[in-house]
């Protein structure tokens, strides 16, 4: 996806500025120094140029690490998201309104709309920018116990594809259900959105109500809001675009506050490999210090597949400049 949208730019800026990369390099710095101290002890306690204190700061630091790199790796699907858009999915019961919301947001008829139930077969994606924030919003096949061989594939599809969304935007038609908490959680589980995924329940045709709206603030399911539309008329369209910009900015978070976000997925694996070795590490199975020595290397290895290669020299400096040995 292309940057179009304003997080995204100042995620770039950012990343421009070289705050991730000297993040890393910090990293590596850090993990450079507690090996090489630990190399030191090892090589040279015998001779006393090397205090025991030493092992006691590097498994201090090395926790430190490890701490340091999981919370990064927690945060890290915001940086994902902040780069590839959020994945939102249109879901819902047949006729209720779905491929209506996707025209109605993305203001052109980009999916068919049509009374007859099952219309839509196949899954149509439509990148948004909304509130600055990127989105891949998916359109599919209404929800049923569909018989016909096209339409149960479309529902199989649509099925797939809000097993891979990061958001749910659950449409339903607001005169066939009571929107209370309890009808509405009722209608939200029988869509199967997978657990912990954030929804945002869409209340759609509005209009038919004669008058007798509810209010958006007062609705709400199993802690997911509610707000009424209209997609006919088009009452009720700011109301959602605030509520998705919320949901979006709480998935993908301010680019400008807090530590640098992770944005590549590759970057994702091997500080997900850097951690698991300095966790090794930490906790010491059988207090081998050549074993533990190895899982700092693991780790240091996977931190320069992100920087660049650090050599052995490295070690060999610190070590000659931090102890009284080769001298």
């Amino acid at each position: 996806m292309a940057l179009r949208g304003a997080a995204q730019r100042r995620q770039a800026l950012r990343q421009m500025e070289g705050e991730l990369g000297q993040l890393y390099q910090g990293w590596s710095h850090t993990l450079t120094q507690a090996l090489a101290h630990l190399e030191a002890y090892i090589d040279f306690s015998e001779d006393d140029n090397v205090e025991e204190e030493v092992l006691s700061r590097v498994a201090s630091t090395v926790r430190a690490l490890e701490q340091q790199i999981r919370a990064h790796l927690r945060d890290g699907r915001r940086g994902e998201l902040l780069r590839g858009g959020v994945r939102a999915v249109i879901a819902g019961p047949p006729n209720a309104g779905k491929s209506s919301l996707l025209n109605l947001l993305c203001r052109r008829p980009a999916a068919i709309v049509s009374p007859v139930a099952g219309t839509t077969r196949d899954v149509l994606e439509v990148p948004l920018d909304i509130g600055g924030y990127p989105l891949v919003l998916s359109d599919t096949a209404g929800l049923r116990a569909a018989t016909e061989p096209v339409e149960r594939e479309g529902v199989a599809r649509a099925r797939q594809r809000l097993c891979q969304a990061d958001l749910v935007l659950a449409v339903l038609d607001v005169t066939s259900v009571s929107p209370t908490p309890l009808a509405l959680g009722a209608a939200l589980d029988a869509l199967e959105p997978p657990p912990g995924t954030p929804c945002v329940l869409v209340l759609n045709k509005a209009d038919l109500l004669g008058g007798q709206g509810v209010s958006p603030s007062a609705t709400c399911a199993q802690g997911h809001p509610a707000t009424l539309l209209s997609c006919k008329t088009g009452e009720g369209l700011e109301a959602l675009l605030e509520l998705l910009a919320k949901q979006l900015e709480q998935l993908c978070g301010d680019p400008l506050l807090g530590s640098p976000s992770l944005t590549q997925s590759r970057h994702s694996r091997h500080l997900g490999a850097c951690v698991a070795a300095l966790a090794r590490f930490n906790r010491g199975d059988n207090g081998d210090l050549a074993v533990a020595a190895e899982q700092l290397r693991v780790a240091r290895r996977e931190l320069g597949r992100i920087t660049g290669h650090v050599g052995t020299e490295d070690i060999l400096d610190v070590i000659f400049r931090d102890f009284c040995v080769g001298k």
